[in-house]
């Protein structure tokens, strides 16, 4: 038998990406034959590093126009860059400006980007002034008029703890094994016309940060009251809640992880 046969392939190696994009040319995260998504630019420049497919798996998806501060990816390869910050400056060089790949570095095999999550955190914000600001543009959401933030934050205490959130969930077009979720905090602040509501839970449902969001705001204009909310809470049904809010104010800002 020639001795190459005999050879063991080199072991792989566990690369974890933390990612930051701007997600409003995008399609979202997630891989969509030849559309534009954050999955398939980063792939393709892989596997233009290793002369070879390379498949990366995020912590999840983000829609399309929904940015990122710190999405998390892993994948497998034979280990080619020893020092990650020279994998991180490659990838960044290809890569186009609207994404940029802010860590790199070697985790154990075991390392799942979404299934060794704990938690995560998300951040909506809005702009609330009656003249928008270009510079604003699919960054936040734009509102002509003052919210009420003392309502929309005794709004927001009725939804942390562990609730059943099917109100408050999109039909993700699969099925799930259960609406249930934990909100562990929802911390609602203002400087100027910017209102930023950041979210940190167990786990989040398909659109469920901009369901929620949607609802508040809701609050925070007077078209809600807070018992309205609770009640909505309590429906477990996605027809008895206010219209999402729009994609392009929303921003995975942190997944977390067991040390």
């Amino acid at each position: 038998m020639p001795r190459s046969s005999l050879q063991k392939s080199s072991p792989e190696t566990n690369y974890r990406l933390v990612i930051s994009y701007r997600g409003t040319r995008f399609r979202g995260w997630q891989k969509q034959g030849s559309s534009p998504t954050i999955q398939l630019e980063i792939e393709q420049v892989l596997s233009r590093l290793w002369s070879r497919p390379i498949i990366i798996h995020g912590s999840g998806r983000t829609d399309t126009g929904v940015h990122a501060l710190g999405q998390i990816a892993h994948f497998h390869a034979p280990l080619r860059f020893k020092d990650t910050r020279k994998l991180r400056n490659a990838l960044n060089a290809y890569l186009p400006d609207d994404i940029r790949i802010l860590d790199v570095r070697k985790v154990l095999d075991d390392f799942h980007s979404r299934f060794s999550a704990t938690s995560k955190e998300y951040e909506y914000l809005l702009f609330c002034r009656e003249v928008a600001d270009p510079m604003e543009l699919n960054r936040s959401w734009h509102l002509r008029r003052k919210l009420d933030l003392s309502s929309m934050k005794q709004a927001a205490a009725l939804l942390l703890g562990t609730h059943d959130f099917a109100s408050f969930a999109s039909n993700p077009g699969y099925s799930r094994e259960t609406t249930v979720r934990t909100l562990h905090r929802i911390q609602i602040t203002q400087k100027g016309p910017r209102i930023r509501i950041r979210y940190h839970g167990s786990g989040f449902l398909y659109r469920m940060v901009r369901n929620l969001t949607g609802a508040l705001v809701r609050v925070g204009d007077g078209r809600l009251n807070i018992e309205e909310i609770a009640k909505i809470l309590k429906a477990k049904n996605r027809s008895e809640a206010p219209p999402p809010a729009p994609a392009h104010g929303l921003y995975l800002v942190k997944v977390h992880y067991r040390k």
